[in-house]
């Protein structure tokens, strides 16, 4: 084991002893002021962001831009201090009490014995969804990018199976084997789609641009007839609120990039209106989807960083 990841773990061990000794409004304050720092000093990929955000808002100003990527800011931290006490009871309700919408077409899904792929997106209360997993007994299984830290990797895993133990994790590098095999014991798959995959994914619109889609999703539906579901997770008006929806899919006669494509496309253009109405908990907002370079710096006025 590495000295520095005994180091980076010692010291995410010991922020979080010490929120954890704090009451949540304490918590709340203490992660809106460094969001606020982060804004006015050291805004994280703000040109990113920035540009992402024009994609989604095309008609927005400058300003309007600005002012939206301010909340963003403060959103996140609050939600990631939040993260580590998810395991308190006042949270913990929380996420026991969520609103669910379209359990019924899961349900029935299941019932086919194929499974479901089950298709989301980054946004800022993803832990919150993945404990929901866990609580409702759901049998799920996750793909997710495995951290360079193992053992901040092994300390995230654990702290999620403190709600249950539904949902598996699936490492990205595990293979379409794996994700088969998962479906076959008709299991939920969950598939984060708004990533771009330059060199191995497939070109897709998205918000009216290019974007290099992961192919999983599309080749499991097309090798295992498995439903493909859409799912969103966010708070509105102090509730978590987890929507599914199936995907309607036409039956193709070849697996081809052609089919590939359609299924890519008929699944990303389904987030697009929920991004618009929350983009504020959309978490992949700094993320490099469209372009890995050519980000022009965000011009901010004094008024336009304090007011």
């Amino acid at each position: 084991m590495k000295t520095k990841h005994r180091l980076e773990y010692s010291l995410l061990r010991s922020t979080i002893f010490v929120i954890n000794l704090l009451p949540v409004p304490v918590i709340l304050a203490l992660c809106s002021t460094l969001g606020y720092l982060a804004w006015v000093v050291f805004p994280f990929r703000l040109s990113v962001a920035y540009s992402n955000l024009s994609t989604v808002f095309p008609e927005k100003s400058h300003g309007d831009k600005l002012r939206l990527l301010r909340r963003v800011y403060l959103q996140f931290t609050r939600t990631f201090g939040l993260v580590f006490i998810l395991h308190r009871r006042k949270l913990s309700d929380l996420v026991r009490n969520t609103r669910i919408t379209g359990r019924d077409k899961i349900d029935r899904a299941l019932s086919g014995g194929k499974g479901v792929i089950l298709t989301t997106l980054h946004a800022s209360w993803f832990e919150a969804y993945f404990a929901w997993f866990n609580m409702s007994g759901l049998p799920t299984s996750l793909i997710y990018q495995k951290q360079s830290n193992p053992l901040s990797d092994a300390f995230f895993v654990r702290q999620r199976c403190r709600h249950g133990t539904s949902l598996e994790h699936l490492s990205s590098y595990d293979g379409m084997k794996a994700y088969q095999e998962a479906l076959q014991r008709n299991r939920l798959l969950i598939i984060s789609l708004d990533q771009s995959y330059t060199s191995r994914g497939i070109s897709v619109p998205f918000f009216g641009r290019p974007l290099a889609c992961a192919r999983g999703t599309a080749m499991l539906h097309l090798r295992t007839g498995a439903p493909v579901f859409t799912s969103v997770y966010y708070m509105k008006d102090g509730e978590l609120h987890i929507d599914f929806d199936e995907v309607q899919l036409p039956r193709y006669e070849a697996m081809d990039d052609q089919a590939v494509a359609d299924i890519s496309t008929r699944c990303l253009r389904l987030y697009e209106p929920f991004i618009r109405a929350y983009p504020e908990q959309w978490f992949s907002l700094f993320h490099r989807l469209w372009s890995k370079k050519g980000y022009q710096a965000v011009r901010r006025s004094l008024r336009q960083i304090f007011l």
